[in-house]
């Protein structure tokens, strides 16, 4: 019997994964959207965003992969009940985020930005360096990619703290669960990597008043979702020299207007949504496999929860 997949992306990456289909699952039929010739048939879609009115147009859609780790952008309230969604639990991704996360968390640690705005006045100045082991690193997100993050940066002999929604134990990972252990969790964080899924509970969870809990001269790196951090409190709080130094790659408006301040504050390093980027061959098998799971009857990986968000 056959299945009957539909991608909705980029035309390398769709040559890269029918190739990759045709040789490891033949009994799977892969369509290129728009080009679909019986809408009825479609099974399993693949996007990033999905297509207007795809309910009506796709009657026997079961399930809803996810290119990217995150799957907010799928409005999850309107996805009808019987349809499954999937997340992308991709290595290239999880090794990619950890390598964005470890680079700047060391970028801090060892004073990097404060360098660079020293050399444009040519000013030969030592900073006094710590142990990374003084160094209490915060990950804010204990989920696939957060557990990642932790290693590497254990492996780098920081001190590793870790908040998640529900309680969770990680080797060697100091853990705090739910909102009445976050004031206890962010209090013991020198450098916090914002990391959780974007919920409503999530959305603007980065102000004010949570940065405030920070050690003073914390820093902050977002790699999560650009609608959790408010600019205007980081911003202020960095005038105020309670944040030293933001490092920012995801914006609730993308890409950032130019005009924005962010561009021009010296603590601030923005990037453009580069921290972790999925990677075709790795993600490719690992939707391979899911189908394959999903066609012998078996649990697939990275099924979300609808009412959590992820």
């Amino acid at each position: 019997m056959t299945t009957h997949v539909l991608f909705r992306g980029p035309q390398s990456r769709n040559d890269n994964w029918q190739a990759l289909f045709a040789d490891t699952l033949p009994s799977v039929t892969w369509h290129h959207w728009p080009h679909i010739e019986n809408k009825d048939a479609i099974e399993l879609m693949i996007v990033w965003k999905l297509p207007r009115d795809y309910q009506q147009d796709y009657p026997n859609l079961k399930v809803i992969f996810s290119v990217g780790a995150g799957v907010d952008q799928l409005d999850l309230a309107s996805v009808p009940e019987h349809i499954q969604i999937v997340r992308m639990l991709d290595p290239g991704i999880a090794q990619g985020m950890s390598e964005f996360i470890a680079m700047h968390v060391l970028n801090i640690h060892r004073d990097t930005f404060s360098y660079i705005n020293a050399n444009k006045t040519a000013t030969w100045q030592q900073i006094p360096t710590i142990p990374s082991s003084q160094r209490r690193v915060g990950i804010f997100g204990l989920g696939h990619l957060g557990q990642a993050a932790a290693q590497t940066l254990l492996n780098l002999g920081f001190s590793v703290n870790g908040w998640s929604r529900s309680p969770k134990q990680v080797t060697q990972v100091n853990c705090f669960s739910g909102d009445e252990e976050l004031p206890a969790f962010l209090s013991q964080t020198d450098i916090l990597v914002c990391l959780v899924p974007l919920t409503p509970e999530t959305r603007g969870i980065l102000n004010a008043e949570t940065l405030s809990l920070l050690p003073k001269g914390a820093s902050v790196i977002n790699v999560g979702r650009g609608e959790q951090l408010i600019p205007e409190d980081v911003i202020t709080l960095l005038n105020a020299e309670h944040l030293a130094y933001a490092v920012l790659d995801v914006f609730a408006i993308e890409p950032l207007p130019d005009t924005h301040p962010l561009w021009q504050h010296p603590q601030v390093l923005v990037t453009p949504h580069v921290a972790a980027i999925t990677q075709d061959n790795s993600a490719g098998q690992v939707l391979a496999d899911n189908v394959r799971r999903y066609i012998s009857l078996q649990p697939m990986v990275g099924t979300v929860d609808k009412a959590l968000g992820y």
